[in-house]
């Protein structure tokens, strides 16, 4: 599927299906209010013109005085399915003067996303062409950045919904390769023998449940831009690629979507794969954190003390408590050998922080107000919705123990932000942390709009333009 631009009048160009984004309010035409559409949010009308384009469309926006850039995403995503609906090849979208032209090609690409790999029959993409109807001078440069954003999270929702026996931690290992060879990123592999010897107890103590094709990896991705970086930002996902809960067993139910608890890595690869296509003249690195929290013999158990990379020992009182345990490590070795101007983790982390903020927002902590500020700023351009949650000091008496340094989880209440507190005793002081706990939003039971069905990609797309117009 290609994107055009084209400064003609829209009904002149031979078209199966064109769409206008209309707002309460505006001129619509008489047909249209006849059927009662008025241009609130999310109605349709559809209808064949008697000359131009095959069929023409009109999508209700709502109010104008509420229009976001994610707005016009939603929006095209919309008039996406629509098109492949109705089996049309050459689509063509007419954009109001200050619409985000990336927004749209975002919305419109990943609207058609479908992971299909192992169905016997695949539903084919008919659209092949989208014609943009769009008075902006920088159209092109837009869509080539909405298409190396939609590339970037189309990867990152694969390696979600791809089958945890498959998408293991060596399988997270050579897609790392992979994108490495073809991006031109550098890549290093940390495998089991590695971890022990740089320290990464924690870790490795959450991996060992597992079968030996299924061993811990930490891969580390790096973008060097071509001339001397202004900074250095360092990214960390949590990649758990499958998690029973360990000897502390999730139940059933609570087991079935655990492929998905590797979401932070997987959006840390797709937030790589977009540096590198994109190129911005800042450094960026990002690591995978990649276990299987496995039940075995060898397993690890409540009650066990470990001693982290740093040199704080962990009192373990729950084995699905393990994603902080897997950052904990990483986040201290990144510090040490990165030195980031601003370090950042993701991670499927509570199912604490969805009781707070529910399935469709993402917890944000963070040791630094301005960088808090950069990330909300740039979640309300993406449409990827965060909510700040203070690092309460007073909560930390609940990961107090008389026999360790700490424990690795606290009492009932404020769970979210116990886990944040822990990650935050392994971010040395000067450094410029935030903590995304995308629990919630990772994933997703039903279509919605751009968003599909199981691995959504979240996060990739903030941490994006956080890099691009932020750092």
């Amino acid at each position: 599927m290609k994107f055009t631009t084209s400064l003609k009048k829209p009904e002149s160009k031979k078209l199966d299906l064109l769409v206008y984004g209309v707002c309460e309010g505006d001129a619509i035409e008489p047909r249209a209010t006849a059927e009662g559409f008025q241009g609130k949010l999310g109605q349709l009308f559809y209808t064949h013109p008697d000359k131009g384009p095959r069929a023409m469309a009109l999508v209700g926006l709502g109010e104008k005085a509420k229009l976001t850039p994610d707005s016009y995403r939603k929006w095209a995503a919309s008039a996406a399915k629509i098109a492949q609906d109705k089996q049309a090849v050459q689509l063509g979208l007419v954009l109001a003067p200050k619409a985000s032209v990336q927004a749209v090609v975002e919305g419109a690409s990943l609207a058609l996303y479908r992971f299909d790999r192992h169905l016997s029959q695949k539903t084919e993409t008919c659209v092949e062409e989208i014609t943009l109807f769009t008075p902006a001078k920088n159209a092109q440069k837009e869509i080539a950045v909405g298409e190396a954003i939609a590339a970037g999270v189309r990867c990152a929702r694969d390696l979600i919904n791809e089958g945890p026996t498959l998408m293991n931690p060596a399988a997270m290992a050579k897609a790392a390769q992979e994108e490495a060879k073809t991006g031109g990123l550098q890549v290093e592999i940390l495998d089991p023998k590695a971890l022990e010897k740089e320290g990464f107890h924690l870790l490795l103590a959450v991996g060992r449940g597992s079968s030996d094709f299924a061993e811990p990896r930490v891969i580390k991705l790096s973008y060097k831009p071509s001339k001397k970086a202004k900074k250095h930002w360092v990214l960390v996902g949590k990649g758990v690629t499958f998690d029973s809960g360990g000897l502390d067993m999730k139940p059933s139910d609570g087991m079935l979507h655990m492929k998905t608890d590797m979401s932070g890595a997987a959006a840390v690869l797709g937030t790589m794969k977009i540096m590198a296509a994109l190129q911005p003249e800042i450094a960026v690195t990002g690591y995978l954190a990649c276990v299987e929290n496995g039940v075995d013999s060898r397993s690890y158990h409540p009650g066990d003390i470990i001693v982290s990379r740093k040199g704080l020992s962990v009192e373990i009182n729950n084995t699905d408590a393990e994603g902080r345990l897997v950052l904990a490590d990483t986040l201290h070795y990144a510090q040490e050998v990165d030195k980031p101007d601003v370090l950042i983790d993701i991670a499927t982390l509570t199912g604490a922080c969805m009781v707070a903020l529910g399935p469709t927002m993402a917890g944000l902590f963070s040791n630094d107000d301005p960088l808090s500020a950069r990330v909300l700023d740039s979640a309300r351009f993406t449409g990827e919705a965060f909510w700040r949650l203070p690092l309460e000091d007073s909560l930390y008496d609940q990961l107090k123990t008389p026999i360790a340094d700490l424990k690795n989880t606290g009492e009932r209440y404020g769970g979210a932000i116990t886990a944040a507190l822990f990650l935050q005793k392994f971010i040395e002081p000067k450094t410029v942390w935030a903590h995304l706990d995308i629990a919630g939003p990772a994933r997703n039971d039903r279509d919605q709009g751009y968003l599909s069905t199981g691995g959504t990609g979240f996060g990739v797309r903030t941490l994006v333009d956080l890099i691009l117009n932020h750092a």
